[in-house]
């Protein structure tokens, strides 16, 4: 979004402390506030917020910012999705604001003829006995059923994409909307005598289709097709409805299937969700820990079920999320165990859910050595070392297994991942590029940080002698005036791959804000040395004697001075 208009107005209704304040507990300290920091575990705040500066910054884990990046990082969303969901919250129409870019533009559009799409099925279901009886069959109610929007798709091939044609959208962007799809004979409606169920992404925006049959035809479920709306290995199901509920209660239910969520919702675990026909991803796990990191695994207890819970295990602790199974009664899922026992008793199993050490207890087939082992494989991937040392303490009281045994099977297992990784990274990597300095992304970083320091950091060193050309992209660009306007600005003027760049420095500057004078002289000599170094073998090179000579006398000084 270009308009700059938008930045300021989204900075003059919106005070940052208000809005982190909807995410965190803060105190007032002194002119600032502070609280726990969410982008790491701590238990003495370490988190301040300047509410004069409108910046925000942590003293343990060093992420800092605006208004924008705080959103961006706490939601995990892109620079155009954050501004989208602060102008709702701040109550600004966008469509008074230029958008930048043709694939901001082009997802606006997508989600026109989705929303229209699911106003048809809306209408069909409506209309259809049929679709209608089946859903009152599987035990939704009319408040769920509306709720979640269900829909029916008619037993037609081209009833929907006509009717999207004439009112006027594109094809070639219903084709690309998932809604139609095309093959040998032409064009045609991607879900036909289907229940449809919207999938919406996690500000309530309808995106993608999961579509059932009615009968035991093949395939039972359809999911659209992935487009510029819908990545199916970073959605999750109803998150949308659920998120409020995962953060008031403090964990989410993750389960299988479309009707397991709505049974679920429907009888009170509103904090349920399911991936989309697929396993859990780190896509899924980065949208769910936004609003809690801890869940329980709902499966069936046949074979297929628990091993699809313990492929998720490592990947769940990977992500920082404390976790626990429930394995269901036998043939049972949690729409048919609802249905048929109701909510006390599911309830009563959730409470009781087996944490990791008991669960990989349960299913293991194996003597006790190779039970442990099989434990510590997955205790390993825990990212969080508290969390760590106390599945480590279980699995030793568990199995009667020293805590010291244990560690060496995990200090033994990390060297063989690491020769792994070691041979594998010889016989396949490539040589780092010579422009990969890291005193250049750390000067990069102090100039964001802080603007004002731009002058001195050029006074030193051209924008020509910095060989990353990402970094000195942004350089030239701030050095024509863009960091007067500010980040927010410039950034609607970069590729993906320097706002990246950019933001990434921005939450996490790589160096001490406090000394950021003495950081960026160290990188000046260090830039300066390269320099240096660089002209010495084109001198070298050229065997310029006389070149090499006032190149040592310099060497020597500069040595002199860092001394």
């Amino acid at each position: 979004m270009k308009d700059e208009r938008l930045l300021e107005e989204l900075k003059a209704r919106l005070d940052i402390v208000d809005v982190i304040s909807d995410y965190i507990e803060l105190k007032r300290a002194g002119q600032n506030y502070k609280g726990l920091c969410p982008f790491h575990s701590e238990k003495t705040p370490s988190f301040m917020v300047n509410p004069g500066k409108q910046r925000f910054h942590c003293f343990g884990c060093g992420t800092g910012g605006d208004i924008i990046h705080f959103v961006m990082k706490y939601e995990n969303l892109s620079f155009q999705e954050t501004l989208k969901l602060l102008a709702k919250k701040a109550g600004i129409n966008l469509r008074d604001y230029k958008v930048s870019g043709d694939d901001e533009g082009l997802r606006e559009k997508l989600l026109e003829i989705v929303k229209e799409a699911s106003k048809v099925f809306a209408e069909n279901l409506g209309k259809s006995k049929s679709a209608s009886m089946y859903l009152k069959g599987r035990g939704l109610t009319e408040e769920t059923i509306r709720a979640f929007s269900l829909g029916y798709a008619l037993k037609e091939w081209h009833s929907l994409i006509n009717y999207l044609v004439h009112k006027g959208f594109p094809r070639s962007l219903i084709l690309q909307s998932g809604i139609a799809s095309s093959g040998d004979k032409g064009s045609y409606d991607t879900f036909r005598d289907r229940i449809l169920f919207p999938i919406c992404d996690v500000h309530g925006d309808i995106i993608a289709f999961g579509g059932r049959v009615m009968d035991d035809s093949q395939p039972k479920y359809l999911n659209s097709a992935d487009s510029p709306l819908f990545k199916k290995g970073e959605t999750l199901y109803a998150l949308n409805y659920a998120k409020d509920s995962i953060r008031k209660k403090g964990y989410a239910i993750v389960v299988e299937g479309y009707l397991d969520v709505m049974m679920s919702h429907q009888c009170g675990f509103d904090n349920t969700v399911a991936p989309l026909g697929t396993a859990l991803t780190p896509g899924h796990l980065q949208k769910l820990k936004r609003f809690s990191k801890k869940a329980v695994l709902v499966f069936d207890s046949d074979e297929a079920g628990k091993s699809a819970a313990k492929r998720s295990l490592p990947l769940l602790l990977e992500q920082g999320f404390g976790a626990k199974i429930l394995l269901l009664p036998e043939k049972h899922d949690p729409d048919s165990f609802l249905k048929k026992h109701g909510s006390v008793p599911y309830g009563k199993l959730l409470s009781e859910s087996m944490s990791v050490i008991d669960f990989v207890l349960e299913i293991s087939k194996k003597d006790k050595t190779e039970t442990v082992h099989e434990a510590i494989e997955i205790i390993s991937a825990a990212a969080d070392t508290i969390m760590k040392e106390e599945l480590i303490g279980e699995l030793a009281r568990k199995t009667d297994t020293s805590e010291t045994v244990i560690r060496e099977g995990m200090r033994n297992l990390s060297r063989k991942l690491k020769d792994k990784r070691s041979t594998h990274i010889s016989s396949h990597s490539s040589p780092k590029p010579a422009f990969c300095h890291d005193e250049e992304l750390l000067l990069l970083s102090a100039v964001i940080a802080f603007p004002e320091k731009l002058e001195s950091v050029l006074g030193n060193v051209s924008v020509e002698d910095f060989r990353n050309p990402a970094v000195r992209h942004v350089l030239g660009k701030l050095s024509k005036g863009n960091a007067k306007k500010g980040l927010d600005v410039m950034l609607s003027s970069l590729s993906e791959e320097e706002k990246a760049l950019v933001v990434g420095l921005t939450v996490n500057p790589g160096f001490d804000l406090e000394n950021v004078d003495k950081n960026i002289e160290d990188c000046i000599k260090k830039k300066v040395m390269h320099k240096f170094e660089e002209m010495n073998k084109q001198a070298h090179a050229r065997g310029d004697r006389e070149a090499l000579n006032a190149l040592l006398l310099e060497k020597r000084r500069l040595i002199k001075e860092a001394r």
